[in-house]
C-alpha cells in the first residue's frame, strides 16, 4: 500500500480566512488541516485567535510574515532591495506588534547589539 504525503501549506490570509469559516461551521482541526493544507499547529493557533477574539492581530501577523518571506526571497535570489524597502519592512513590523514589542525593538536597535 502506498502512502501519499501531502505537502503542508503555509498559513496565509487566504488559508486563515478559510480556517475561520470552517471553525464557524464547527469543523475539527483534522478537517481544517485536510481542507486547507495547513499544519495542525497552525489550525490550533487560528482556533486560539478565534476563541479569544484576536483574529485581526493574527491577520496582521500573517500579512507581515508574507512581507518578510517576499523580502527574504528577494535577498536570497541576489536581487537585494532598494533603500526604501528597509523602511517599509520596519513600518510593517511597527504596525503589527503592540507598543511594548515596538519599545523593546527600539531599545535593542539602539543598544548597538545589532
Amino acid at each position: 500500500m502506498a502512502f501519499r504525503v501531502r505537502k503542508k501549506n503555509m498559513l496565509t490570509t487566504a488559508t486563515l480566512e478559510e480556517s475561520l469559516r470552517l471553525l464557524d461551521e464547527g469543523s475539527t482541526f483534522d478537517s481544517i488541516t485536510e481542507q486547507t493544507g495547513i499544519t495542525t499547529e497552525d489550525a490550533e493557533a487560528v482556533h486560539v485567535a478565534w476563541f479569544k477574539g484576536t483574529t485581526e492581530q493574527l491577520f496582521r501577523e500573517v500579512q507581515l510574515a508574507g512581507v518578510l518571506e517576499t523580502a527574504a526571497a528577494s535577498l536570497r535570489s541576489g536581487q537585494g532591495w532598494d533603500e526604501g524597502t528597509t523602511g517599509d519592512v520596519l513600518r510593517e513590523v511597527l504596525h503589527v506588534y503592540p507598543a511594548h514589542v515596538r519599545k523593546a525593538l527600539g531599545m535593542a536597535l539602539m543598544s548597538d547589539k545589532f
